[in-house]
């Protein structure tokens, strides 16, 4: 096993403390504090540049050990007392199993006194439905994937039996009965979706939904009066989705456990308006997996103050085991008072949505690349923790659960084995162009370093946060590769921002395209459904609200918010194969833009006609984006340069086929296309956009002596140094 870790941020302030969470099997580790420029090895790079920090984990020894992952969702209540005079209990409830055949034992519910399941109903690993009790289970029948039922657990004090039957509108009619013990005067709790006890691990989980459960307290003869106890809300929370509360009393709250999927339609399926916000009462289920984790909760290794001088930039915490296998785990150290005039936003949502990613490692995955012209696709692996990833099953939102359901939430609070900086990501071109996402991004930030900008690094996370007020005392602000996740926060905050006269480098393709929410209880935990445009899984019917925050998922062109009205271009296809370089489509003489073009080497006709350091030869690749006018590019925008022929690897965009008219790829429609583009906003505010992930990629190429080096550094100068911009003529 190589050391893995992570932290408990992707950002701090100087003076803040970072806490490292690590797990290893050698008995002790060093660790220290670096400074990351660079993690790409590539050949036209300039190389790693990873420098030490000094730091009060120099000289240090730190004992090793293996913190595992506690997968599986779950919700346990309080134990608390029943009515006075209670005989017997009833727990009603609607279930649907989604994996009957997991493999593995799956507790559906279970009544626990003095932390111990003391009557239980589960599947086995056939998924055949049964109730346990003091002599063992009782067989009942075999349950269907995806089909629902009414459960009813009844339990009689007196006699010491309960009695499980399940019905469903297909006619089942499944009954089980087993012989219990339970203290009528002692406290019970209930957990649902796995088994839980004071002194083992929880277990059992179950892949399924649960739907509107109600426990009932009997009395009297056969249990003729009875007392409803507890209702729980399984629906949209204003409290927060990791609270359950009990509808009827404060007795038998409960939590949920790892971030189960709340708010989910229940058995009586969608009413007449599918939105959670507008019918709560249709959305009271929960979908429970056995892979869900929100939350390692491993112990810290590590705590480690941060210099009150530390300058803005990219660290991490490097630790090299006993058993000489090492990792680093990167964060931002953001500025809090001096700040430069220019500053670089890590799309550190869009790293954590594909954190662990690993689509690669399905044949299908390969099979669909080889399908659409890729010669020879990348078998998944190559990187240190991909075997890690793949056994412990951790889950990216490009991934889907056991049961095959869409995975919609992601969180910090876990290994993020593909952040690293020299990860390299199996879909793109493989071995040394597949830098993705962090890794990619550091080629800007070595950039901007060799080039002897002073500049800020950012997150998402503080845009999310701060609002405009995080981007406001820059002059420049410079994207990643791949800001593809922005919150409603974060639209507002650069829609202000240009509004008020700033200026965007967006250096990138595919950003501003999904929906995103942060979950507003913990902020570890964000959220999407992929509801339209390339998507590798989507939500059921009528799911489509996020459930942290209520808004509507999917696309920003979906919900009136396409990029092409901010940016100036937005999503139009990606492809695995290989790049293209850009064709100027405009005079470079333009007085509007000659300071773009400025002692640029522009005979051929073209910029980025070289080998990339990401996906081969171009500038213009990966994923890509394109000017609209029809999805709102404004009319001033200015057109410099446009790549086009690419590959049927490049496929359009779904959500852009609005008929079948065989059109659908790089060899035969138009709008398979990049475009690099300068777009005027108000109080001399602008935009220049790539439409590339691979532009960044070629910045570092001839020790940045190339025409896309010379092109974005003419643009950065130009937006740091004109108070007045000529795009308008």
């Amino acid at each position: 096993m190589n050391v893995i870790g992570y932290l408990d941020r992707l950002s701090f302030e100087p003076g803040q403390v970072v806490h490292g969470r690590f797990s290893t099997t050698a008995d002790g580790f060093t660790a220290r504090l670096v400074r990351i420029i660079l993690g790409d090895d590539h050949p036209l790079g300039p190389g790693p540049d990873i420098s030490p920090v000094p730091s009060a984990l120099d000289g240090v020894r730190f004992p090793g050990r293996v913190q595992p992952l506690r997968a599986g969702s779950f919700v346990q209540t309080a134990e608390s007392l029943l009515p006075p005079g209670s005989t017997g209990l009833e727990l009603d409830a609607a279930i649907r199993p989604t994996l009957p055949r997991a493999g593995h034992r799956q507790t559906i519910v279970s009544l626990n006194q003095a932390g111990v399941p003391t009557v239980t109903a589960s599947l086995d690993e056939d998924g055949a439905i049964s109730v346990s009790g003091v002599d063992g289970s009782t067989p009942a029948g075999r349950l269907v994937s995806g089909r629902w039922y009414r459960m009813i657990l009844r339990m009689d004090f007196v006699s010491g039996s309960a009695e499980l039957e399940l019905t469903s509108s297909y006619g089942d009619r499944l009954i089980a009965t087993t012989a219990v013990r339970l203290d009528a005067s002692a406290a019970i709790g209930v957990v649902f979706a796995a088994t839980v006890a004071h002194d083992i691990m929880p277990t059992d989980h179950f892949n399924g939904r649960i739907d509107s459960p109600r426990l009932r307290a009997t009395s009297g003869v056969g249990g003729a009066t009875s007392c409803p106890v507890a209702e729980w809300h399984f629906g949209p929370s204003s409290g927060g989705l990791r609270v359950v509360a009990n509808r009827l009393a404060d007795t038998f709250a409960g939590h949920s456990v790892n971030f189960p999927l709340r708010a989910c339609l229940g058995i009586d399926g969608a009413p007449d308006d599918v939105d959670p916000r507008l019918t709560p009462e249709a959305y009271n289920a929960i979908h429970f997996h056995d892979d869900d984790l929100d939350d390692a909760g491993w112990e810290d290794d590590i705590l480690l103050d941060l210099p009150e001088d530390l300058p803005s930039g990219v660290y991490g915490i490097q630790v090299d085991a006993e058993d000489d296998t090492t990792d680093t785990v990167p964060f931002v150290v953001v500025p809090t008072t001096t700040r430069q005039d220019i500053v670089v936003v890590l799309p550190t949502l869009s790293y954590l949505a594909y954190s662990c990613e690993h689509v690669m490692a399905d044949p299908g995955a390969r099979a669909y690349l080889q399908g659409v012209g890729v010669g020879a696709p990348p078998a998944f692996g190559g990187n240190k923790h991909d075997e890690y990833l793949v056994a412990n099953g951790l889950r990216s939102l490009y991934d889907v659960h056991t049961d095959l359901s869409g995975v919609c939430f992601a969180s910090t609070q876990k290994p993020l084995p593909n952040i690293r900086h020299d990860h390299r990501w199996a879909a793109v071109a493989g071995g040394p162009t597949s830098a993705h996402q962090f890794s990619a991004d550091l080629h800007l930030i070595s950039w901007l370093t060799a080039q002897d900008y002073d500049f800020d690094v950012i997150t998402d996370e503080e845009v999310h946060r701060q609002g405009v007020t995080a981007l406001s005392p820059y002059r420049v602000v410079l994207t990643g590769s791949h800001p593809e996740y922005p919150t409603t926060d974060m639209m507002k905050a650069y829609e202000h921002y240009l509004a008020g006269g700033g200026r965007v480098m967006y250096l990138g393709g595919n950003g501003f395209y999904w929906v995103t929410s942060i979950d507003p209880e913990q902020q570890h935990t964000m959220e999407i459904r992929r509801t339209a445009g390339i998507r590798a899984w989507q939500p059921e019917p009528g799911e489509w609200h996020h459930a942290t925050t209520g808004e509507l998922g999917g696309l920003w062109r979906l919900r009136g918010k396409a990029p092409q009205k901010l940016l100036g271009v937005g999503m139009a296809s990606q492809g695995f194969d290989t790049n293209r370089p850009y064709d100027i489509v405009v005079d470079p003489e333009d007085p509007r833009i000659s300071f773009v073009f400025d002692g640029v080497d522009l005979r051929s006709g073209r910029i980025g006609d070289f080998d990339s350091m990401v996906n081969g030869h171009g500038a213009a690749g990966v994923e890509i984006d394109r000017a609209d006018v029809a999805l709102g590019t404004p009319d001033d925008t200015i057109v410099l340069a446009a790549a086009t022929g690419f590959s049927r690897a490049y496929g359009l965009d779904p959500v852009e086929v609005a008929l079948p008219d065989g059109c659908y790829d790089g060899t035969t429609s138009e709008r398979v296309r990049c475009d690099l583009v300068l777009v005027p906003h108000p109080n001399d505010g602008a935009v220049f956009s790539t439409g590339s992930i691979a532009w960044c990629g070629s910045l570092l190429v001839d020790d940045g002596a190339n025409d896309v080096s010379a092109v974005t550094r003419n643009v950065l100068d130009a937006f740091l140094r004109l108070d007045h911009l000529p795009l308008r003529g």
